[in-house]
């Protein structure tokens, strides 16, 4: 006597893991994350800034204490100068 195989009730459902994998979902109109910056907003210019030992000691002092970034307070610093 053979049996047939039972048709399982679960075969014709996607699981999540195939749900995330999926090609349409990949494609989908909504892809997730930020959007991209445009050209004037990206910061990707570099500048390179050779300091004595003083004056980074004071610098780092200065961004320890306003807990601001060393190349945001440089920023700041030429923005408010009005170099940039």
């Amino acid at each position: 006597m053979e049996t047939s195989p039972k048709e399982n009730k679960f075969a014709s459902r996607v699981t999540q893991r195939e749900r995330s994998t999926h090609k349409e979902i990949q494609t989908a109109k909504h892809p997730g994350g930020r959007p991209k910056k445009s050209d004037d907003s990206k910061q990707s210019e570099k500048v390179f800034l050779t300091l004595t030992k003083r004056e980074k000691e004071k610098l780092d002092e200065y961004t320890q204490r306003t807990g601001e970034s060393v190349a945001g307070a440089i920023r700041r610093a030429l923005k408010e100068m009005g170099m940039i």
